[in-house]
């Protein structure tokens, strides 16, 4: 399933670039954020006034087959109060931090069985620059909704904590 939605989403991508005239309809490009998993890639379409995206950031530590990979797959929408090209934005969104790891038996990484939601909210500021406005740049910062996910029903610990969201990258 995972396989299956981000096929469709680089897809949808790829349709918008090759579609694209003189206003952008996307943007791809490197996410740095206040995780544990701190950098990734993220991609959004814009919609009008209404970007839609998806973030994936992640951090591998260790070598060889002794390994833990921190992960934070997420999704979220934006309001731009103008043209996306240099406009403020509110934004919402969801993400889920996990970790997975392996050692020198294992036949490949293991996933933990519980993770962080993360509920977020957000202000932040988007800018389009460059030839043609093809260089982005956007930073957005709100609350953060914290939920300690496990097997259980038990809710282990919830509160809020500061969301930060720094992106560069290509605007198409």
């Amino acid at each position: 399933m995972k396989r299956v939605l981000a096929i469709l989403l680089i897809l949808s991508l790829v349709t918008v670039y090759l579609n694209a005239e003189e206003n952008k309809n996307g943007a791809v490009g490197l996410v740095l954020t206040n995780s544990i998993a701190f950098a990734g890639i993220g991609g959004e379409l814009f919609l009008g006034n209404l970007g839609i995206g998806a973030t994936f950031t992640f951090l591998p530590i260790g070598g060889g087959g002794d390994m833990v990979l921190f992960y934070e797959p997420g999704a979220y929408a934006r309001f731009y109060f103008g043209n996306p090209a240099s406009a403020m934005y509110l934004m919402g969104g969801m993400s889920y931090f996990t970790a997975a790891g392996s050692d020198s038996g294992d036949s490949g990484l293991q996933a933990f069985d519980g993770g962080i939601l993360n509920i977020n909210g957000g202000f932040g500021y988007n800018s389009m620059f460059g030839d043609n406005n093809a260089t982005r740049f956007y930073i957005e910062v709100g609350p953060r909704y914290t939920t300690l996910v496990v097997d259980s029903d038990e809710e282990i610990y919830a509160g809020f904590f500061l969301h930060f969201a720094l992106g560069f990258g290509a605007a198409f």
